[in-house]
């Protein structure tokens, strides 16, 4: 999912006004800061112009595989737990 800083904010406002501050969350967040390459002639990241970068977290934000691979992690999480003595009762 593609979105700006802001738009990510409001969506977590939403999500704490209705599931608690508390409520537990696991999170991978890309900015431009990450859309770099290392330069080895001088030895420091290298980074892109805004349209690059915003066209790149785009197609990163727009990609399937990476919702469908943390959901499969959840699922085999669940799996393993439910196997587990702590979560049987």
């Amino acid at each position: 999912m593609y979105r700006t800083l802001g738009d990510l904010r409001n969506s977590i406002n939403q999500m704490i006004e209705s599931q608690g501050e508390n409520a537990g969350c696991a999170a991978f967040v890309f900015t431009q800061h990450d859309v770099v390459e290392f330069n080895e002639e001088t030895n420091q990241d290298d980074y892109f112009s805004t349209l690059f970068t915003e066209d790149v977290l785009a197609d990163v934000g727009g990609s399937s595989y990476i919702h469908e691979q943390v959901y499969e992690m959840i699922d085999d999480a669940i799996r393993l737990r439910k196997k587990l003595p702590l979560y049987t009762s």
